[in-house]
């Protein structure tokens, strides 16, 4: 059997290509540190996404949102689409056993109204330090994490927001792994 793989120095020279792009300072404005709060979250044992848990899972964490460089006005509108790192940290919980749940989440937000709402979706990679929790297993320690949010910012220094967040390995560890879709409340500062 005839295995068909790509030549490396294509890749390399795409990768190459790719990150001259996004660090070319003039195709791009600054990096900054948006906002950062705790956030709770739960997980119902019948999900919007995947099969049936079996807990209910419980998320407590820390989430920063980092400004990616490059932002697009929408026409004369007070909306515009930018880029951003959402990253956290904290403590998954399930069936008496609970574990560290790190998330780095690139992803797009469409923001109006001179920032005064926020919707952002965006997918990334998750990793846990515990991926067993009784009898549901994820699979292995690095997940894939997708999400989707609204962000509103009723004062210049304080946001409140709601998000779903679904994590799993699509498959990659084998078919008897089961992720989560967990429902976030978000609560922090916004600099």
């Amino acid at each position: 059997m005839r295995y068909n793989q790509r030549p490396p120095l294509l890749i390399l020279l795409l990768a190459l290509c790719l990150s001259i792009a996004l660090c070319t300072p003039s195709l791009a404005g600054d990096m900054a540190l948006l906002s950062i709060g705790p956030r709770m979250g739960f997980g119902e044992k019948v999900p919007l996404m995947g099969k049936e848990q079996k807990y209910y899972f419980h998320l407590t964490d820390v989430a920063a949102v980092i400004t990616l460089p490059w932002s697009w006005p929408l026409g004369e509108s007070t909306w515009s689409l930018e880029t951003r790192l959402l990253a956290s940290a904290g403590l998954l919980t399930a069936a008496n056993e609970s574990g560290l749940m790190m998330t780095a989440v690139p992803g797009l937000a469409l923001s109006g109204w001179a920032g005064l709402v926020t919707f952002d979706a965006g997918a990334g990679a998750g990793f846990f330090s515990n991926h067993k929790f009784g009898v549901q297993n994820f699979g292995g320690p690095v997940q894939i994490v997708a999400t989707m949010g609204v962000r509103v910012n009723p004062f210049s220094h304080a946001y409140t927001g709601f998000r779903l967040q679904h994590f799993s390995d699509a498959g990659l560890y084998g078919s008897s792994s089961l992720g989560v879709d967990m429902y976030i409340v978000e609560l922090g500062y916004r600099f």
